[in-house]
């Protein structure tokens, strides 16, 4: 067999990239007294910021307070109620047994007046 022949390419030169030349703009010198003036304002802004948030924050931590101060009220007040409560039903508790006892005596007693008027009317009925 015969080898096959290779066609043969033609090679590139290589290609030079040029960089793009900077073009460097004048600047004006920054004044020192410019530049302390920005930071001094800013740092005025800052100082104002920070007194906002310090005194937003006393707001919030004395709303806090008051609040816990409302909610220990409140479980005071709570308790108060329990204890009246309690003592209702203990109050109600006796009156149970004084009633159950009174409704017992009075069952007696009705049964004696029974006892007493059949003994009336037997007495009476022997004459």
């Amino acid at each position: 067999m015969p080898k096959s022949k290779k066609k043969k390419t033609s090679k590139k030169m290589p290609v030079k990239k040029t960089k793009k030349k900077r073009t460097v703009t004048a600047r004006s010198p920054v004044k020192k007294s410019s530049s302390k003036e920005f930071l001094s304002s800013a740092l005025k802004e800052i100082e104002q910021q920070l007194g906002a948030l310090k005194g937003d924050k006393k707001k919030l931590e004395r709303e806090l307070y008051l609040m816990a101060l409302d909610v220990n009220d409140t479980q005071n007040e709570e308790n108060l109620l329990r204890d009246k409560i309690s003592k209702l039903v203990q109050k109600e508790a006796h009156l149970n047994t004084k009633k159950t006892k009174s409704e017992s005596e009075l069952e007696s007693l009705q049964e004696k007046i029974n006892k007493v008027t059949k003994i009336n009317t037997e007495m009476k009925g022997m004459e």
